[in-house]
């Protein structure tokens, strides 16, 4: 997959372009099915497969204050969006000269650059200064540029309509099952290892401490069964998101145990999967009856994968 940071004239370069429109924050199964869908469209053209998105959401310029968390990283993002197929990624900034455009001017930016022959949006994608470009709007500039469009209709899951903010709820909320249904896949985070307090090594426990962006979104505080990846190999894994009550922490933290691993992980960058929370992060009286908790954790996680202690 190619990948693109500026806007850049594709038509000419790209034959028979579709095109997936939006900010798919997250990746989940409504935007995996707008997206596949441009795929489809371009492999039974003999076309280019590209989708157009922004590398930060808008309301990152709209209004500050009110800007989400990230469900992803802009390079998991990416490599998302490379596994679905799709043959260029065009992620530029959101800027306040974007967000001044009219909707006739980025009509007219997408048919320049891109000279789509298809483009597939979800039903609430808008565009254009103020939102005023509508899928029907879009419709209509279609057919007046020779471009097919199509919206795709809403995703549920059971009765659960898809959509990022009941993503990020379910997430925050430590409500693995449900952001995983959501989705399509595990919810995860990306960051490299860093030196910690190395209170786990003296518990018999040692972990990896993540860096992570602070603009992730992360489950509630607790303890999960983990997948963790690195460019490799996949482990498993017990993780601990929280401020480590017991030693008056204040800062919150994410650090794993990986099972069965004892080789040094500093400065690895490493993807952590969130399968299942175990339990809720607890206050501890004394740093034996934490160990005590943690071999119960790590037994439960065993459990829970069906590995057996080494």
């Amino acid at each position: 997959m190619k990948i693109y940071t500026q806007m850049t004239k594709l038509r000419g370069s790209f034959p028979a372009v579709s095109v997936a429109l939006g900010t798919f924050d997250g990746i989940h199964l409504g935007h995996q099915k707008i997206i596949s869908r441009v795929v489809n469209l371009a492999r039974s053209s003999g076309g280019t497969s590209v989708v157009f998105t922004f590398s930060n959401h808008p309301l990152a310029v709209l209004a500050p204050e009110h800007c989400p968390p990230q469900i992803v990283s802009q390079q998991d993002k990416a490599a998302l969006i490379e596994k679905l197929g799709v043959d260029v990624l065009l992620t530029i900034p959101f800027t306040r000269e974007f967000l001044r455009l009219s909707p006739a001017a980025f009509i007219t930016m997408l048919a320049d650059n891109l000279g789509p022959r298809h483009v597939v949006v979800g039903p609430n994608y808008s565009f254009g200064y103020q939102g005023a470009g509508t899928p029907d709007v879009l419709q209509q500039a279609g057919r007046e540029n020779s471009f097919s469009v199509e919206v795709h209709e809403s995703v549920y899951v059971e009765t659960m309509l898809v959509s990022s903010t009941l993503i990020r709820q379910c997430i925050t909320e430590g409500n693995i099952r449900q952001a995983t249904m959501l989705l399509g896949r595990l919810p995860c985070v990306t960051g490299t290892v860093i030196a910690g307090d190395q209170r786990g090594r003296t518990l018999g426990y040692p972990t990896a401490n993540l860096a992570v962006d602070a603009n992730l979104v992360l489950p509630a505080d607790g303890v999960y069964a983990v997948r963790v990846n690195n460019q490799k190999n996949q482990y498993y894994g017990v993780a601990n998101i929280g401020k480590n009550p017991t030693f008056q922490g204040s800062e919150r933290r994410l650090e794993v145990y990986i099972l069965d691993y004892t080789a040094n992980l500093y400065g690895q960058v490493l993807t952590v999967e969130f399968v299942e929370r175990i339990r809720s992060e607890i206050r501890f009286a004394t740093t034996d009856e934490l160990k005590r908790q943690i071999g119960q954790d790590v037994a439960a996680v065993r459990s829970y994968f069906n590995i057996l202690s080494r």
